[in-house]
């Protein structure tokens, strides 16, 4: 009985190993770029950044047509994220800023793309397109912060991300490790003197604007203070029947004025500061004191010689 010859070997040659090294060399250089092209001309870029259900669409080139599904619905297919596909669609869309590529909008399957090689442009590390802290599920604010940060201390992003990602992770690490737990304590001392020195400046600016209203409330004092001396110049220099209309007009006025700020009081509530509250109480006795003075010399009630004395010292300047 006869045994059957074994089948020769065949060696698939050198070209077929050549076509998988080139093939291997391809995708170490332009791999990541590969995935953020399939995502780019696939996912439906703009409004609410494509994470919607029913964003499918449908694009038109000559007789050629190809869909485009949400981020959401490709990284259902995918088995990933919304957030990574995002991810990896915003390093496109940074890359084609620059003018190296088309725009996410504007590829479709039939047209070819040169991909750029990465150690041109690099899609992952510090000077990357890719940005990974973009795929965790950290909100826009606490991204913003970790990118601030990172880049005043020299930190890569992604590695603050991680971490706030995890924080059952940092918490072990506090636990395990005394290096760990001095970086904290060094962390929070630095966040406190920050705060300190941010409350100071609150501080400072605040009395600054305070100051400032001071300023400004006295320099409207002493323009009623000046229109008042005004008015009693002019007073003196006309006839006693046009001074008595004057005094009438002006005693008015004064009345009015009293009203209007009780209507204002009697519809909110004002919280006055303690400054304003002080310099109100002081208008409000000059005025007594000056009303009184007016009515005791229209009713030509005498003033007794210690009153007068006061109220021209006080008041005389205006007359």
């Amino acid at each position: 009985m006869s045994q059957e010859s074994p089948e020769p070997t065949i060696d698939d040659g050198e070209d077929a190993l050549g076509a998988d090294i080139a093939e291997f060399v391809k995708l170490e250089s332009k791999g990541p770029w590969v995935l953020a092209h399939l995502v780019a001309r696939r996912v439906t870029p703009g409004e609410g950044d494509g994470v919607g259900f029913e964003q499918e669409s449908t694009k038109c080139f000559g007789r050629n047509t190809f869909r485009r599904i949400s981020a959401r619905e490709f990284a259902r297919r995918a088995g990933t994220s919304a957030k990574r596909v995002l991810a990896f669609l915003d390093a496109w869309n940074r890359l084609a800023e620059e003018g190296v590529v088309d725009h996410a909008a504007d590829l479709h399957p039939d047209k070819e793309v040169e991909l750029p090689d990465t150690s041109k442009y690099p899609f992952y590390g510090k000077n990357g397109y890719y940005r990974s802290w973009e795929a965790t599920n950290l909100s826009p604010k606490r991204r913003e912060a970790v990118e601030e940060e990172a880049e005043k201390s020299g930190t890569r992003p992604p590695a603050v991300a991680y971490i706030l990602s995890h924080p059952k992770a940092v918490k072990t690490a506090l636990l395990a490790d005394e290096t760990t737990r001095t970086a904290a304590r060094q962390a929070l001392e630095e966040f406190d003197a920050r705060q300190a020195a941010a409350d100071a400046e609150d501080r400072a600016a605040a009395a600054q604007v305070a100051s400032e209203r001071q300023r400004e409330y006295d320099d409207v004092i002493r323009a009623e203070r000046d229109a008042y001396a005004a008015q009693a110049r002019e007073a003196g220099e006309g006839s006693q029947d046009d001074a008595s209309m004057d005094v009438f007009n002006a005693m008015a006025e004064i009345r009015m004025a009293a009203s209007r700020a009780l209507a204002l009081l009697s519809k909110q509530q004002i919280n006055f500061t303690t400054d304003r509250a002080e310099a109100i109480a002081e208008l409000c006795d000059g005025a007594e004191a000056a009303i009184a003075a007016v009515r005791d010399m229209a009713t030509g009630a005498a003033l007794d010689d210690a009153a007068l004395a006061a109220f021209m010292d006080e008041n005389g300047k205006f007359l």
